[in-house]
């Protein structure tokens, strides 16, 4: 990971700003379901990876591993839901941008290790399951919300909320001219 890292961030003056940004740093990265912890020390416009360090690092990291699938197999797009950020937030900042920078193929990084038909074949199973994850997520929160409106009874229907919401809107507007009528009538001049 290491050699690939420093191989991409190479030939990019933008990423051996953001190293040098970070010189000194200490990162620390955490897959929440593995017993898997990295330390990446930007030092002398290289991004050192080792499993252990001494000390508290300046920033810290805590993710599924899904998510940090998902970021990998989609640069660029926002971070996915699910991490966990400590410390420094310019240090986060300019490391994620470092890492952006790096743009790195998975598949090809893999391919060098497992042969190209393995890490093709990994690379697909892991956006299947990605996309595997997405539909479930989005079905259990339609099931959750048919449970609660429709079975418990829990919530009340969408349009009888937006009904509500009417009734509410229409309220307030009649109030409104209410008061605007009763000052018109309190300004009147009385008559003797």
């Amino acid at each position: 990971m290491e050699l690939a890292l420093n191989s991409a961030l190479a030939g990019s003056s933008a990423a051996q700003r953001d190293l040098k940004l970070l010189d000194g740093k200490v990162i620390a990265l955490e897959l929440k379901e593995l017993p898997l912890k990295l330390y990446f020390l930007p030092r002398d416009g290289k991004l050192r990876v080792h499993g252990e360090h001494r000390g508290k690092p300046d920033m810290s990291m805590r993710a599924p591993s899904f998510a940090l699938l998902e970021a990998a197999l989609k640069p660029g797009e926002a971070p996915p839901r699910g991490i966990e950020l400590n410390g420094d937030a310019e240090t986060a900042q300019v490391f994620s941008r470092l890492l952006k920078q790096a743009d790195l193929d998975w598949e090809e990084l893999l391919s060098h290790y497992l042969g190209d038909v393995a890490a093709h074949q990994i690379g697909q199973l892991a956006r299947g399951f990605m996309r595997w994850g997405r539909d479930t997520a989005g079905r259990l929160a339609q099931d959750l919300v048919e449970y609660l409106v429709y079975e418990s009874a829990s919530l009340p229907p969408r349009h009888e909320v937006e009904g509500f919401l009417d009734d509410v809107d229409r309220l307030k507007s009649d109030v409104d001219r209410l008061a605007t009528r009763l000052q018109r009538l309190g300004k009147k001049p009385k008559h003797s």
